[in-house]
């Protein structure tokens, strides 16, 4: 029962205000204990909860939708000959003090709807004196009687697994026995009904043309199954897309992923145990793989939609995207096969204007972003947190002033600096890398770049760590790319080989060549 660490302690802390809710709605103590014991129960199938999800919350709302759906009513009260859904606004926003918007989302019905049938109430109980109604429920409630529910609570979860082991086991049963009697079915003989038996072919008629019920149909392409990635040492060099819509996924609406696939280039000097891996040399490997699930391209935000990409720790051996299986930011660690979740399953409004996810300097901490909010997990203890508009970065801050002066430009992870080239209407130093301090919006350093013997259109394609910078120099003409590593603090730059041109990519341990 370690997965129900905390369960106990949450059915104790909770279980009177509970039972004195569902005492209002019903007004009755025995069918309050039985709708309060439902609520702790679908609780408990889902524990533990996530550290974005509150209990009390799911335990209450919980506790509205039964009773709405089997609606009871005890005892003679004003509050009790009330419709069900009345009943069930009054006691939510008057005495657990939800809002009037939170109900009418909660119930499908439009705002005004929800305020017009509380005022109703509020009228008939009261004649209009909320103040009044509140404290009344509140002593109310406050008479329940309240038995100690965590040992039947926990009695009930302890059945659902015990369920749960005798079903898992049938699942892995009766497909063996499937099989096995596919396997020690005579020839000739066809399959119909496990109730039927098997039957011979008819006289003049061949086992060929014999009609079975598998019939093989043009099926559309599945979704993609959540990544499991196997565990190796060798580190990511960087992610590139991969091609759609060999990856695509049906898009429903705005927010739905119309394009995954992100293909990992993982290289080391060292040993690897994958099967994909060549090395060439003796203490060179190389590797590819292919995260299917990883999403490109959002529906919305135009006729190119809205551009997802992953994030890879500088050290190459975590990454993060957006999971087209499970509508949720993941992170994989590919050493230790830990997998850990970074956001909740994704409504559109999160997404709506934009999101993505980084990761800090050292690899632990990822900041998913979703419409107004920011969430930020430590990978290692698997804890998310809610970040303040205040503390956002200040690379965040200055997105508008950088693009108003440069068509492309590129955060660097500790969000305190910029990288763009060719800044907009300036002439001199086109061919120069401009580092940005995003707090005070000045170029702190203007660094040259390599000349080409043709013209050629610098771009700043992404950073390594905190100090080195990745310019693409792509000539004019459609000749050579070459790509080059600058110091953005020395000017020192060295170029890179091994890269693709042509594509967005998203940097890792691009040492580990």
């Amino acid at each position: 029962m370690r997965r129900y660490i905390g369960y106990r302690d949450f059915v104790e802390r909770d279980q009177r205000s509970l039972v004195g809710t569902a005492l209002l709605l019903t007004g009755s103590h025995d069918q309050a204990i039985r709708l309060t014991l439902w609520s702790f129960h679908t609780v408990g199938l889902t524990w533990p909860p996530t550290p974005w999800e509150n209990p009390t919350t799911h335990a209450q709302v919980t506790l509205y939708r039964r009773f709405l759906r089997k609606p009871s009513a005890a005892g003679n009260t004003a509050l009790v000959r009330l419709p069900p859904r009345q009943r069930v606004l009054v006691v939510a926003c008057l005495h657990d003090g939800r809002s009037r918007a939170e109900m009418a989302d909660l119930l499908g019905l439009p705002v005004e709807t929800v305020e017009k049938e509380l005022d109703d109430a509020v009228d008939t109980l009261t004649k209009g004196d909320v103040a009044r109604l509140t404290k009344r429920l509140a002593t109310q409630a406050g008479e329940a009687s309240v038995p100690d529910l965590t040992t039947r609570a926990l009695r009930a979860l302890r059945r659902r697994r015990s369920r749960g082991t005798l079903l898992a086991m049938a699942a892995v049963l009766v497909p063996i026995g499937m099989i096995a009697a596919f396997v020690l079915l005579p020839p000739g003989m066809a399959w119909t009904s496990s109730l039927r038996g098997h039957s011979a072919p008819k006289a003049g008629e061949s086992a060929a043309a014999t009609p079975t019920p598998r019939t093989m149909r043009a099926a559309p392409t599945p979704a993609p199954e959540p990544w499991k990635p196997p565990r190796t040492p060798l580190a990511i060099r960087y992610a590139v897309p991969a091609k759609c819509p060999g990856g695509a996924v049906p898009a429903g609406g705005a927010g739905d992923v119309t394009c995954a696939g992100w293909t990992l280039e993982l290289s080391d000097a060292g040993r690897s145990e994958l099967a994909s891996a060549t090395c060439g040399r003796p203490g060179h490997c190389e590797s590819t793989l292919r995260v299917g699930d990883a999403a490109q391209e959002l529906a919305g935000g135009g006729e190119k939609g809205l551009r997802v990409e992953p994030a890879v720790s500088p050290d190459g051996h975590r990454v993060a995207y957006l999971s087209a299986a499970e509508r949720r930011y993941v992170a994989h660690d590919l050493r230790t096969g830990v997998k850990r979740y970074l956001s909740p399953v994704l409504a559109p409004s999160d997404v709506a204007a934009g999101t993505r996810v980084s990761v800090s300097a050292d690899g632990r901490r990822f900041i998913v972003e979703l419409g107004g909010r920011r969430l930020r997990t430590d990978f290692a203890t698997g804890r998310s947190t809610s970040l303040p508009d205040g503390r956002r970065a200040a690379t965040v801050q200055a997105a508008g002033w950088l693009r108003q002066n440069y068509r492309v430009w590129c955060d660097s992870p500790n969000g305190r600096h910029s990288a763009a080239v060719k800044a907009a209407g300036e002439r001199a130093g086109a061919g120069d890398l401009h580092i940005i301090d995003a707090g005070s919006r000045q170029v702190v350093r203007r660094l040259p770049l390599p000349a080409a013997k043709r013209p050629a259109e610098p771009e700043v394609v992404g950073w390594l760590g905190t100090r080195e910078v990745v310019v693409r120099l792509k000539e004019k003409d459609g000749g050579r790319t070459a790509f080059y590593r600058v110091d953005a603090v020395t000017g020192r730059t060295r170029p890179v080989e091994g890269l693709p041109d042509g594509e967005p990519i998203v940097f890792g341990a691009l040492t580990a060549s």
